[in-house]
């Protein structure tokens, strides 16, 4: 404070009455707050998480395209074991699961489906929510015995594309086919479906 009662700053500048000289900030630090980590408590996916969030419908799927619900949980369980030795839990592994899992499918046809299919076909019928109003959960037993009496390939569109409610390019990316390929077998499938309804 000079004998005036102004004071000065360090270069000698008047400051208003009574305020306090400021000083500027130093080169080479920073002058505002970090910002936080957006996303501080994000962990990363693992296997559990996916297993939980994925195994039901994989197995629904496996099942529909088998008629086993037993051999729908083993292919789907063997299936996670492969998938969880070649890819990361973090990689979006839906879509290969998916794939894997229809491709397991159509091994156990070649190797079995002759030997299960009346088994298969003799337990859609004999649930106890059927016989009760005669519709199972994606629709009735006639329908049932339809779907399964068709190719497994042809089966297989059709559960992809109305029971998943899966686009055409996505069944052709899951089937390794293209989409004209998805156009024509369930085109054909439908067809061979109404045929079998008396539709």
């Amino acid at each position: 404070m000079s004998p005036l009662g102004v004071a000065f700053d360090v270069d000698g500048e008047p400051t208003p009455s009574g305020g306090t000289a400021a000083v500027p900030p130093q080169a080479g630090t920073e002058s505002s707050t970090p910002e936080p980590d957006p996303e501080p408590n994000r962990q990363a996916t693992t296997w559990d998480d996916v297993y939980l969030a994925q195994r039901d419908q994989l197995v629904r799927l496996a099942y529909l395209i088998t008629g086993s619900q037993a051999v729908a949980e083993d292919l789907v369980q063997d299936t996670f074991l492969r998938v969880m030795a070649k890819i990361r839990a973090d990689a979006n592994p839906g879509p290969y699961l998916r794939r894997s899992v229809v491709n397991a499918c159509y091994s156990w046809h070649r190797r079995s489906w002759r030997e299960v299919r009346s088994d298969a076909e003799d337990r859609l019928a004999d649930r106890p929510d059927s016989r009760a109003d005669g519709r199972e959960e994606g629709g009735s037993v006639e329908m049932w015995d339809a779907l399964s009496r068709l190719a497994p390939r042809r089966r297989t569109m059709l559960v992809l594309r109305f029971y998943l409610d899966m686009t055409e390019a996505d069944v052709a990316a899951a089937l390794g086919c293209r989409v004209g390929t998805v156009k024509s077998t369930t085109h054909r499938a439908l067809s061979e479906l109404k045929r079998m309804l008396g539709r």
